[in-house]
Formats: structure tokens, C-alpha cells, sequence
């Protein structure tokens, strides 16, 4: 089996979120068994000794589905951000936090005075 890096996951090559809650839901059955099983059912040794072999095995799949999903998922998310793995092609930009060189900023222009505008309405 070789490990692939950098390729599209595909949903179908794995566990189904329906695979996950059974076998969630089969470790918290048979996790709870155990103390059960010890205190108030007087269960022996070996049977609670196999319980935690399985239970260990299910906890180990699980785990492995739950990072298989997660994977899944957060590929879906990142595809939409418009920007995924490698080096970006566009043009180099330099950022600085200098002014950029460019015509200086014009003086507001300078209202008329209220004298001036007087004339100016009257000569209307």
C-alpha cells in the first residue's frame, strides 16, 4: 500500500459516516459492558480480557475513521476558498508600509468669503 500525498481524496474509497456511528456506537455499548460485567454480573476474567482486546481493536477503527471523514471534510471546505496547495501564479506584489510615490494631494480649494459672495449674487 503506498501513501499518497497531495491527490484528491475520494468519498467512495472509504468509510461512510454511517460505518462510523455503528462502530461508535459498538465501542460505547461494549465499553460499558465491561464494568458491568465485572461488578454486578460476576462476569469471568478471560470473557472481560476478550471485551477489552475488541473493544481496543473498535477504538483503533474508529479513530481511523474519524481522521479518514475529517480529512474528507476539510478538503471539501478548503476547495471553496478559491486557493489550494502549491505556489501561487500570479504576479509578484511588494508590500511596504511607505506612502506610495504618486502626485501630491491637492489643496482643498478655498471658499469665497461672504462679501464675495454677496457681490457675486447681486451682479445675477
Amino acid at each position: 500500500m503506498s501513501i499518497r500525498y497531495n491527490e484528491e481524496l475520494d468519498p467512495n474509497d472509504g468509510p461512510s459516516f454511517t460505518e462510523f456511528v455503528v462502530l461508535g456506537t459498538l465501542f460505547a455499548v461494549i465499553l460499558l459492558l465491561i464494568p458491568v460485567g465485572v461488578f454486578a454480573l460476576s462476569w469471568p476474567v478471560w470473557v472481560l480480557a476478550v471485551l477489552m482486546v475488541v473493544d481496543l481493536a473498535l477504538l483503533f477503527l474508529v479513530s481511523m475513521t474519524a481522521v479518514f471523514l475529517l480529512r474528507i471534510f476539510f478538503a471539501d471546505r478548503r476547495r471553496g476558498r478559491g486557493r489550494s496547495l502549491g505556489v501561487a501564479k500570479g504576479p509578484a506584489v511588494a508590500i511596504s508600509s511607505d506612502p506610495e510615490p504618486g502626485p501630491p494631494p491637492s489643496a482643498p480649494e478655498a471658499d469665497p468669503s461672504p462679501s464675495t459672495r454677496g457681490d457675486q449674487e447681486s451682479s445675477a
